[in-house]
């Protein structure tokens, strides 16, 4: 997949489409499955505005599609990333509704997202809409300066990606995107960051993986049976396995996984 991967269009405008990555039918199938039995019943859903989400991770024996994609995009991940790479989890989603402009990561430090999603999308059903170029950083503080974070979908021009079942969007997480238009509609996503090499780095990527796993969020799944890192992972035998135990990873997830558990 690697000689397919166009990287000076993934650098210059923050993301790239991967055209017919995989057959979307087992992945749909695992999402609805999950989706169906992890949801805890009266959690409804979560998200601020008007996108409305349920969500849960797909990292367990029970969701064996899910993880072979998160192995098999480890190298377009390392390509893009120019080194070796941790993955955070895998997910699956589902939206509804629209979402304002926005970043996903405010940390400066490389990571990519990877967003399968299983209907097909174009700019008037809510497809991700991107302002390409906008992960560099002069872009990012010229939009900063308008105060466009947060903005709804139609106020600033846009390139709407269009996708089917099967395309994978790869966008840099400091790229602004947002969506308009959209109806239920469910994702795969999986991001990437680089494996952090000395003090500052690390601390930088431990403060990262904090803000995915804060101590006191309930995400509204079984998180026994869709355990963000449970035994099936820990004892997988991936070289990133010991890698995100050595920067306290599995200790942020347990911690949020016992809040969750409390409120049960």
């Amino acid at each position: 997949m690697n000689s397919v991967i166009d990287v000076s269009h993934f650098q210059t405008f923050g993301f790239v489409v991967l055209r017919g990555a995989f057959d979307p039918r087992p992945l749909a199938a695992e999402i609805d499955r999950a989706l169906r039995d992890g949801i805890v019943p009266s959690s409804g859903t979560s998200g601020g505005g008007e996108i409305r989400f349920q969500y849960l991770p797909m990292m367990t024996a029970e969701t064996p599609v899910s993880l072979s994609l998160l192995d098999r995009f480890e190298a377009v991940a390392a390509t893009l990333l120019g080194g070796p790479v941790l993955p955070t989890r895998a997910k699956g989603v589902r939206y509804q509704g629209n979402t304002p402009w926005h970043a996903d990561s405010a940390f400066r430090i490389p990571s990519i997202g990877f967003a399968a999603y299983l209907e097909p999308l174009d700019a008037e059903n809510g497809a991700l809409r991107v302002l390409p170029g906008s992960h560099r950083p002069e872009f990012a503080e010229a939009l900063g300066a308008l105060g466009a974070a947060g903005a709804p979908a139609e106020a600033l021009p846009a390139h709407a990606v269009v996708t089917e079942p099967g395309d994978v969007i790869v966008f840099e997480e400091h790229l602004f995107h947002a969506s308009t238009g959209g109806g239920a509609r469910r994702q795969w996503r999986l991001d990437y960051l680089c494996d952090p090499v000395g003090a500052e780095a690390e601390g930088a990527t431990r403060s990262y993986f904090k803000s995915i796993y804060p101590p006191d969020w309930d995400g509204g799944y079984d998180v026994e049976r869709f355990a963000s890192y449970g035994p099936d992972w820990r004892d997988s035998g991936r070289p990133s396995v010991a890698r995100l135990g050595e920067l306290g990873v599995y200790e942020l997830a347990t911690k949020q996984e016992g809040y969750a558990r409390s409120r049960r």
